[in-house]
């Protein structure tokens, strides 16, 4: 935006990522479920799209795939909670989905390292610092193509971009949930990606490095 509608030289536009600590290297408390499954982290809200979420569960319980699904981060703004839960009794998934509270980030980073993969439902996001972190404890990822989504995502590579339609985003799950190669390899591109991009030790002196050189000039 900065080169179409301002009219930036591009010499002079640098775009730069967040960046976030090593969530690998912080420790929570234990978390052992006893089953296998995959994780978001959002509040029940429009722009985190946990009724879209619910329809997709309902299809890939259909086809009979038997991961669960942890929405983290259920607490002080939920405007949509109520609703997620009528809908959820509605479509019998009660069994299929478990909605957390808050919890410190510590735990909730323990959450994700334990999960097959991550998800991401969202309408629309910034840069989501969630799916980062996800990278960074080597998760592949199932998004919503939006921005935000495909600045982190890399479609086929370390997860999959899919259009807000139900069938696509069951597709993607039931074969992320049965190939363990598939989902490994994934995961290994996201912990790559996010030390290449998004790890703020590497990233900080690269900004430096940028300072540096226009002082110097």
């Amino acid at each position: 935006m900065a080169k179409k509608e301002v009219g930036y030289d591009e010499k002079h536009a640098l775009v730069w990522h967040n960046a976030v600590p090593d969530a690998s290297l912080e420790q929570g408390k234990q978390v052992d479920l006893g089953f296998p499954y995959a994780c978001y982290i959002g509040s029940p809200s429009y722009q985190k799209n946990v009724l879209f979420l619910l329809d997709v569960i309902k299809e890939a319980k259909d086809r009979g795939c038997r991961l669960k699904f942890i929405l983290l981060g259920v607490g002080y703004h939920s405007p949509e909670l109520a609703e997620v839960k009528h809908k959820i009794q509605e479509l019998h998934i009660a069994d299929n989905i478990m909605l957390m509270p808050w919890v410190s980030h510590a735990d909730c980073m323990e959450y994700v390292r334990k999960s097959s993969f991550y998800l991401s439902t969202a309408i629309y996001e910034g840069l989501p610092l969630s799916v980062i972190e996800a990278m960074s404890v080597g998760k592949a990822i199932v998004a919503s193509n939006v921005v935000g989504n495909k600045d982190c995502v890399k479609n086929g590579v370390n997860g999959y971009l899919l259009p807000m339609n139900v069938s696509d985003f069951a597709d993607k799950i039931v074969e992320l949930a049965k190939n363990d190669e598939l989902r490994n390899k994934m995961g290994n591109e996201s912990r790559e990606l996010f030390i290449e991009e998004f790890y703020i030790e590497n990233r900080i002196h690269l900004l430096q490095e940028k300072y540096e050189e226009i002082i110097s000039q």
